[in-house]
């Protein structure tokens, strides 16, 4: 399923268990690697724990698709549920992970990061269709969403912001 920008913030917090894979993409490359490691860091605490985050790129996956399955199987050394993160993913991906979301084995997060997809993407259709994965849209800031990321930083700063000032 495709998230709605309502729900985004809310799933990269605290994901649902049910989802077994996120498919983070835009044009935004920058807030694709962020979205990624909030959700890494969401469910594995430590995003630079080896027992429970692994990472894959693409190259990896093509030459070895079964890795995708295993990696995703594999139990955490220290207990805890695993987060395999796949980067540079793209369409030529999508049979793979098309065939890992119909037959989920483990019960590991994969977070694949991907750029700019179309609508008509195979990967994209994959993540949007199957029950449980996500399709997390990464897209650049414009004047819908600035005036909220700039509250959100200046919240964390500790700081609030005039809404005049913000809007401006």
């Amino acid at each position: 399923m495709k998230l709605a920008a309502r729900d985004i913030e809310r799933f990269l917090r605290v994901p649902d268990a049910a989802v077994r894979a996120a498919l983070v993409y835009g044009p935004d490359g920058g807030l694709v690697r962020e979205r990624a490691l909030a959700l890494v860091a969401a469910v594995a605490e430590d995003p630079a724990d080896p027992f429970r985050v692994a990472e894959l790129n693409s190259a990896e996956i093509r030459s070895e698709p079964a890795r995708l399955g295993d990696e995703a199987a594999a139990l955490s050394f220290g207990g805890g549920r695993r987060v395999v993160r796949v980067r540079d993913a793209d369409d030529g991906l999508a049979p793979i992970f098309k065939d890992f979301l119909a037959n989920t084995v483990g019960d590991a997060l994969v977070v694949a990061e991907a750029g700019d997809l179309p609508a008509r993407s195979n990967l994209r259709k994959a993540f949007e269709g199957a029950a449980q994965a996500v399709a997390v849209p990464c897209y650049r800031d414009d004047e819908r969403n600035l005036p909220a990321l700039i509250s959100q930083v200046l919240r964390d700063a500790g700081l609030q912001g005039a809404p005049d000032a913000i809007s401006y």
